[in-house]
């Protein structure tokens, strides 16, 4: 039987290891001896908590807490020491500040993240980054923000992201689920509030970056949020009725997740496709379109798709496809990397 919890368009390959990373504690190997930086915390957002408070606090805690379970699995500790290694939670303790918080969009309680360099020169170029999955899958928790978004804010970004709405109880009395591209975009775009109230953001430098059903999310918030420098969709989808004919399984999780599904079907998937909205977002906003030929959660013809109505309409946009890559990039993460360095370079190469 297929899990509907664990179908979506989006997040890295390595979610579930990522997501155990978040919340579960490990033998440690001798050498995993980084620890976060004994600097006092302070927060930005109200109420904020340190990204890295325990079992976050050192790398060694870290992953005691993801083996916690499999302490004797030394096939997973590898894979894990290769992923996160300790090199890198040192230098992010060290060099980045990330804090999660709760704020606000119409009375509905949405946890969000916010990241920037701890050592920061001036006011920083921001990027929203919205991330895939559904429901609590493929939700930001530790060990993909140190993988994702972590790696931003060092090059010099002030970096935010929402988990959509449904990550804390509601109210039994109201609905307050992801909607899947229907009310939770209203998520994504409560930062346009809020950037402008942080010291650290320079409000007229905002780019947006969207994987898998996170580009969804962005070609949405876009329509709405015109003031945009450039948009970055990772194995974003463009048209859910053709991805629903490679994926038919995808049913199951429209029809949890969006209102009046089965009753306006069309309608509701068209609402959220892009390749039907197009024209609604401003026609000179750059897009970079990052895809792998080997994608088995999106095909590339998503990727091929939008490009041909870019040209179109003779929107600036670049379109990179990545031989045998997959729906994570697994293979091309530098390259990735680059490519949004590029795209939207950070405050010391930025432009106005």
């Amino acid at each position: 039987m297929i899990n509907k919890d664990k179908l979506s368009f989006g997040v890295l390959l390595l979610c579930s290891l990522v997501l155990a990373a978040c919340n579960s504690n490990a033998a440690p190997t001798a050498t995993a001896t980084a620890t976060a930086t004994a600097t006092s915390f302070s927060p930005i957002q109200p109420d904020a908590k340190n990204c890295f408070a325990a079992p976050f606090d050192s790398y060694q805690h870290w992953m005691q807490a993801v083996m916690a379970k499999n302490p004797t699995d030394q096939k997973r500790q590898q894979m894990l020491n290769q992923r996160f290694p300790a090199s890198d939670y040192q230098r992010f303790a060290d060099t980045v500040h990330c804090e999660s918080f709760v704020y606000q969009v119409n009375g509905v309680p949405v946890v969000g993240f916010l990241l920037k360099p701890k050592q920061q020169q001036g006011k920083l170029p921001v990027v929203v980054f919205n991330r895939g999955g559904n429901g609590r899958f493929g939700s930001w928790q530790f060990g993909n923000l140190f993988y994702d978004l972590m790696p931003l804010a060092e090059q010099g970004y002030l970096v935010l992201a929402s988990n959509y709405r449904g990550q804390i109880q509601p109210d039994p009395k109201k609905y307050y689920g992801d909607e899947f591209g229907g009310a939770d975009v209203a998520d994504v775009l409560a930062f346009k509030q809020l950037i402008p109230t942080l010291a650290a953001a320079d409000a007229s430098k905002v780019a947006m970056i969207g994987h898998s059903r996170g580009g969804m999310q962005t070609w949405l918030a876009a329509k709405e949020w015109p003031e945009l420098k450039a948009l970055m969709i990772l194995a974003g989808v463009s048209d859910l009725q053709q991805e629903l004919k490679v994926r038919p399984e995808m049913e199951k999780v429209f029809a949890q997740r969006i209102p009046d599904y089965h009753n306006n079907k069309e309608q509701q998937l068209k609402a959220r496709s892009v390749v039907h909205f197009l024209p609604q977002i401003r026609a000179d906003l750059p897009v970079l379109i990052l895809h792998g030929d080997a994608d088995k959660q999106v095909t590339v013809q998503s990727a091929h798709q939008i490009e041909a109505l870019l040209k179109a309409r003779h929107q600036p946009h670049k379109v990179v496809i990545y031989p045998q890559g997959d729906h994570g990039f697994s293979q091309y993460r530098n390259e990735m990397k680059q490519e949004i360095l590029k795209f939207y370079p950070p405050a010391a190469k930025s432009g106005s």
